[in-house]
């Protein structure tokens, strides 16, 4: 039995939860969105999700290494693999900071502060040093996980915010959620941009032509997560252009309908983003065409 895949759903359920919670603590930080008790619950749930799925990681890791389930149940096996690979060193080194943020997210005084703002980031951006790009060489290796290091936090501080939105659209009136939209709008756009320029200078350095996007298997699956990206971009122009304006409106059964329409399309888009990452998951362990 392979261990690809749950590897993959391991590494989309890790990066998920880190994403989740980075988004929450930026929509607090940068726009001023006040997390009510229930949400920290939340994101301590998330915290508890991405030290599970990585202490998970490399077991499965060590399975698809050696080609064989079994060894993911060796601990001599899985051992050598955090000592004598860079893989597994990088790996101590994140689970440590992830566990510092889980002890930081229960301290009250703490769990919103630049200190646990600081470890989440850390956490998702090194994510970078996990994939193909850990093992580039030179400036372009270099330039390969920064870019995808700034593409991790975008797409965090964008579809992490999401299911955090997706509650103030039930809790909070139309007068009041308003204005958190219209501030969520243009921060929500820049990370767009951020997200699809680094996304698209990643896939050039990994396929360096347009051919192999149509040709193979790396390139499919590209496209795959290029579309669902889109569709979130419709998503969030809708929102914007018409359902957030509604709003506003002096009419209480527009706003209603308004309301609605935001919880169903934010939850909309939320789902999207999830597919994003398990898909992003699949495109890393996939071997780009040479």
């Amino acid at each position: 039995m392979s261990l690809a895949l749950p590897l993959d759903l391991c590494t989309a359920v890790h990066v998920g939860a880190l994403m989740i919670w980075f988004g929450a603590l930026s929509l607090q930080r940068i726009l001023g969105v006040v997390q009510p008790n229930a949400a920290r619950r939340d994101l301590r749930v998330a915290a508890a999700v991405a030290l599970a799925s990585g202490l998970l990681w490399p077991l499965l890791q060590t399975g698809v290494v050696m080609d064989d389930a079994r060894a993911a149940l060796e601990p001599q096996l899985v051992l050598q693999l955090l000592t004598q690979t860079s893989f597994g060193r990088t790996w101590l080194v994140r689970q440590v900071i992830v566990l510092l943020a889980l002890l930081v997210a229960f301290a009250p005084l703490l769990e919103t502060g630049r200190a646990l703002y600081f470890l989440v980031a850390s956490a998702l951006a090194s994510v970078a040093l996990l994939g193909h790009a850990a093992g580039a060489t030179g400036t372009l290796g270099t330039v390969q996980r920064l870019t995808l290091a700034l593409h991790l936090l975008a797409a965090g501080a964008w579809l992490g915010a999401l299911p955090r939105l997706w509650m103030l659209t039930e809790r909070l009136q139309a007068s009041d959620l308003a204005p958190v939209l219209r501030r969520f709008s243009p921060y929500g756009m820049v990370l767009v941009v951020i997200v699809v320029a680094t996304g698209a200078l990643s896939a050039w350095m990994r396929l360096g032509a347009i051919e192999p996007l149509f040709a193979s298997s790396y390139g499919q699956i590209l496209l795959a997560k290029v579309g669902l990206v889109a569709l979130m971009g419709v998503a969030a122009l809708n929102n914007r252009n018409r359902l957030t304006p509604a709003l506003e409106r002096p009419d209480l059964l527009a706003q209603g309908a308004a309301r609605r329409g935001l919880r169903h399309s934010i939850g909309a888009e939320t789902a999207l983003g999830l597919a994003v990452v398990l898909v992003a998951a699949l495109l890393g362990s996939a071997e780009a065409p040479h």
